[in-house]
């Protein structure tokens, strides 16, 4: 299994990537995330975990997030979900490229990415076609907070339906 890990797993950014465009190294890290979703009424707090690391030869940045299925228990055996993001830069487009895969829920988003002031934006939809649109704001080297949006009218108006706000992991 090392050696799969060690093709995996990345220690620095691959040469197609300018720095410019390094638009994910700020959230490279281990992250406690607390947060509130709201999908379900009344929003329900959640608490999670996201490792982000540097992948492919330096050409992607993947996370995994891990959480509790139900979080008044352990995330253990049964009670434990995790996803994952794949974000590879398109040197050409001068984008990146996301793909979110949680098999939980059994749920898929494909975006494009692009920095929009501070800000990270991905925009793109889930596999039902379904408008989303996901955030990194305030990013600092000790917090940031993403957003997941959604739109019910091909993007014109937008509602949130989930907050998160990472603290670096001790």
């Amino acid at each position: 299994m090392s050696g799969f890990i060690d093709a995996l797993v990345a220690t620095s950014r691959h040469d197609s990537i300018p720095a410019d465009m390094d638009i994910y190294a700020p959230v490279l890290g281990d992250w406690e995330i607390t947060g509130t979703e709201s999908v379900t009424n009344p929003p329900r707090p959640v608490k999670m975990k996201v490792n982000f690391a540097r992948t492919l030869d330096g050409r992607a940045i993947q996370d995994i997030w891990s959480w509790a299925i139900d979080p008044t228990l352990p995330a253990t055996g049964a009670n434990y979900a995790s996803g994952t993001t794949l974000r590879v830069y398109d040197p050409e487009e001068r984008i990146w490229h996301v793909t979110w895969v949680d098999p939980v829920k059994r749920n898929r988003v494909q975006l494009d990415a692009r920095k929009v002031g501070a800000d990270v934006v991905q925009l793109g939809a889930n596999a039902k076609g379904e408008p989303r649109r996901w955030i990194f704001s305030d990013i600092t080297k000790d917090s940031f907070t993403w957003r997941g949006e959604a739109s019910d009218d091909g993007g014109k108006t937008w509602r949130l339906y989930a907050e998160y706000f990472a603290q670096p992991r001790s």
